[in-house]
């Protein structure tokens, strides 16, 4: 009856039946739906002063005919007529549909209608306002807009005011590092999270180390620098040791350039330049401090195998120089960071048997033997050095030195006692003493480089070492003398030029712009293929983590006729995005394993997954774990590789599982690959563990099968000596707390190039993070002071004889 009155030209005739339609729609919508014309007819009509109740009766007709885009429509038109309070299935439902169409239209880039974005405000502020609904998932629901960050300010504040404020903050901070892949939105997230974690309301206690973590992420070392101003300021003891902490965090976390601004800064702000607690910071931010604990811990806490290089050693065929040279390579794995080298004392004439490169890669093992060890580095290196140093070396060997320097000072960003930034020149007076400080090796590299003439071993080593002590300082005049070597034309000296460049100015993206059309300009006219795969890393480690801002150059660089380019784009891609889990980055990466036509180009594709996706390895997993199958050996390859990145030190069983099955396949050089991956991802599992020990044992067995193909036998050592890695005291760690790690990524990226050149196996190293917490005071009865590190830590760690070495630290005093 109440439809016909729809028909009558009485209004109120009409409104009556209105009124009846929406209460019982739902039980007589499928009449209703044969009146969806009438319904529609009155709500468009001007003169009909209820359109509003039209539009709500047509929009229940419709979502019961399934058609909820048309529903919400007139949902949006019905305005107040729509309850969103109301907990019946229809509402719901057309609550839920508006907030993902105005989601979906936010992350569009398109301005939602104003109805829409009424019903969403409103929706909004009536969950903020229930008890029944979590802050958490109203919190989720407006970051997935990525952009009403006036909306995450609300909910923040909403927290703090009921006393909650604490958990949500670390859940949104969590939130952000996990799920949040568009940069600009990242960044006004944490920008806000920064102001909110410093926030008093309700009673919440500013928390500074959170707020740094934000502050981390977002690269602002000014306004860190006025954090640990504030903190100095206050001259308390507690805020003193919050400082020191805060400080290790820092230099763990961040890049070189940033710790060297920080020291720059506090040195020469008038408020707390002369503080005793100010002068403290400096070795802290300079890595001297962590790198004499390192250095302290590992030689100290060294649980290595003896046995195990020895019965290698009897194994291999003394005249093979790939196993020779893999055993060497094994033993500076083994003794990383431990200033142990007995294993080399012991077989000097057996050690003496390597040649030419082979030379420059033992030369340069022993960086790793002390890496960390910058008080002594030129007196250990000193008889490789050349005439400079009084010693008598062949150019291999000084080239291998100069290498090893730069490994020795890679965890140490700058530590330069004269506050001019000027070190004595390397052929001053007074010898090694002279030179002080992270500059003065960077000005003694620099010499050496001026020194060597056209000899290429030296020349390569000592870029590279520039490189390494340099990284990301950008600096003019290192780029410079870099740039005269890469021009020289020389494919060995040009290799290692370009990787400098890279590494000297990592993480510049656009402002490098300059540096990085040279290089590819470059790249095109040389005819050498080492020096253009040297650009193609360069450029990628120039765009470190710049996402969106490296898209420019990385559709140059796929789109270049050059493989080797192409290649360097897939650098570019995972370096660009590292860490991200970037949907878009990991297409493009797949997309080119599949279609590009250069073995090389498919095997760095699939690698370079690894390292946008490590912070997700069961997704990594989950993605490439069908192309080991791949009828492309060059792809199972970087099966292997991607999973060792991406998996490493987690034991995970699909991981091994995938792997295991590769180091049986029929190709050399994917078992060679298998079997280091392996080692990675079982580093640092427990000494009980069946798995590990019997990997260990058929690394042993592989080795001394005297059919076993020698790139085999290559990979088994090399996996022997990262499975025991830092006398068993360290990890390979890309990432903390979700910070990504930039030298740990770059010694990453930079050891995949071990397939063109064994000796870049060295700079996996830099991955290492020996396997220590920094203690906080209140968890133990009396405190541990960690920073208090003795002047005899800082200057022993001896030369290499056992007789000579350090012996456990000393107690550390309590305060």
């Amino acid at each position: 009856m109440e439809v016909s009155l729809l028909h009558e030209s009485d209004v109120t005739l009409q409104r009556f039946a209105l009124n009846k339609m929406n209460q019982d729609v739902d039980e007589h919508w499928p009449e209703y739906s044969k009146h969806l014309g009438k319904v529609e007819e009155l709500f468009e009509d001007p003169g009909f002063p209820d359109s509003a109740l039209a539009a709500m009766v047509a929009s229940k007709v419709f979502y019961h005919l399934g058609e909820y885009s048309d529903s919400l429509d007139f949902a949006l038109a019905a305005g107040k007529q729509f309850d969103i309070s109301s907990k019946e299935s229809y509402n719901a439902c057309i609550v839920g549909k508006c907030l993902d169409k105005y989601i979906a239209l936010q992350r569009q880039g398109k301005e939602p209608p104003q109805p829409l974005k009424t019903m969403f405000e409103t929706v909004f502020e009536s969950w903020l306002q229930r008890k029944d609904i979590d802050l958490k998932e109203i919190l989720g629901l407006v970051i997935d807009t990525n952009t009403r960050i006036d909306l995450v300010e609300k909910v923040l504040e909403a927290s703090l005011i009921k006393g909650e404020g604490d958990e949500l903050l670390k859940y949104c901070l969590s939130v952000v590092n996990q799920h949040i892949y568009e940069a600009k939105w990242r960044r006004e997230v944490l920008e806000l999270l920064a102001k909110m974690f410093q926030s008093e309301k309700g009673g919440h206690k500013p928390d500074n180390l959170n707020t740094l973590e934000c502050l981390i992420d977002l690269n602002d070392d000014a306004t860190v620098t006025k954090m640990l101003i504030g903190l100095l300021a206050k001259k308390s003891e507690e805020t003193d040791n919050e400082t020191k902490k805060l400080c290790f965090e820092l230099q763990f976390k961040t890049s070189p350039f940033f710790c060297k601004s920080l020291i720059d800064a506090l040195t020469t702000a008038d408020d707390v330049k002369d503080l005793e607690s100010t002068k403290a910071l400096t070795p802290i931010l300079s890595g001297k401090v962590p790198a004499a604990l390192h250095l302290q811990f590992l030689c100290s806490q060294n649980q290595t195998d003896k046995d195990g290089l020895n019965n290698i050693k009897t194994a291999i065929e003394s005249r093979n120089s790939i196993t020779h040279n893999a055993l060497v390579i094994a033993n500076a794995f083994t003794y990383a960071g431990t200033t142990k080298d007995v294993f080399l004392r012991d077989n000097i004439e057996w050690l003496g048997k390597a040649t030419n490169w082979a030379k420059f890669t033992a030369t340069a093992s022993l960086g790793l033997l002390h890496r960390g060890h910058t008080n002594k580095s030129l007196d250990l290196l000193a008889p490789y050095l050349g005439a400079a140093q009084g010693g008598m070396s062949s150019p291999y060997q000084e080239g291998g030195a100069l290498y090893a320097l730069g490994l020795i000072h890679s965890p140490v960003c700058h530590d330069n006692p004269d506050p001019s930034g000027n070190a004595a020149p390397a052929a001053a007076a007074g010898g090694n003493q002279a030179i002080q400080g992270q500059q003065g090796i960077i000005n003694y590299l620099m010499d050496a480089i001026r020194n060597a003439g056209n000899n290429e071993q030296i020349l390569h080593g000592a870029c590279l070492g520039l490189g390494l002590t340099a990284m990301t300082l950008a600096d003019a005049n290192v780029l410079s003398q870099l740039q005269d070597l890469l021009n020289q034309d020389s494919a060995v000296v040009g290799e290692a030029a370009a990787l400098g460049i890279g590494m000297l100015m990592l993480g510049s993206g656009n402002k490098a712009a300059a540096v990085c059309d040279e290089l590819v300009q470059y790249g095109q006219e040389t005819s050498h293929e080492k020096i253009t795969r040297g650009i193609a890393m360069a450029l990628a480690l120039i765009m470190y983590q710049k996402e969106d801002e490296a898209d420019t150059l990385i559709e140059t660089l796929a789109t270049h006729k050059n493989p080797i380019f192409r290649q360097g784009a897939a650098y570019t891609l995972g370096l660009a995005y590292v860490g991200t889990a970037n949907a878009r980055a990991v297409e493009r990466l797949l997309n080119m394993a599949v279609t590009d036509v250069n073995d090389d180009v498919r095997r760095y594709s699939v690698a370079f997954v690894g390292f946008v996706t490590f912070k997700r390895p069961k997704y990594c997993l989950d993605l490439i774990r069908l192309l080991h199958d791949s009828y492309n050996p060059h792809v199972r390859y970087g099966v292997a590789l991607a999973i060792g990145i991406s998996c490493a030190g987690t034991g995970l069983k699909d991981a091994v599982e995938v792997l295991e099955r590769l180091s049986k396949d029929s190709v050399d050089y994917i078992r060679q690959q298998a079997f280091i991956s392996l080692s990675m991802v079982y580093m640092h599992q427990p000494k009980d563990n069946e798995k590990v020990n019997d990997f260990r044992k058929s690394l042993e067995e592989r080795v001394k099968d005297k059919h076993e193909d020698i790139m085999t036998k290559f990979g088994c050592i090399i996996a022997r000596g990262i499975l025991d890695a830092g006398g068993r005291n360290v990890k390979i760690a890309l990432n903390s707390n979700n910070h990504t790690l930039m030298k740990n990524c770059v010694g990453m990226a930079l050891f995949t190039q071990y397939w063109y050149w064994y000796s870049y196996i060295l700079l996996l190293s830099l991955s290492f993070v020996p396997s220590t917490e920094y203690c906080e005071a209140e968890e133990y009865k009396k405190p541990m002071h960690l920073w208090e590190v003795k002047e005899d830590i800082l200057n022993s760690a001896g030369m290499g004889d056992e007789a000579d070495e350090p012996g456990p630290p000393e107690p550390f005093e309590w305060p």
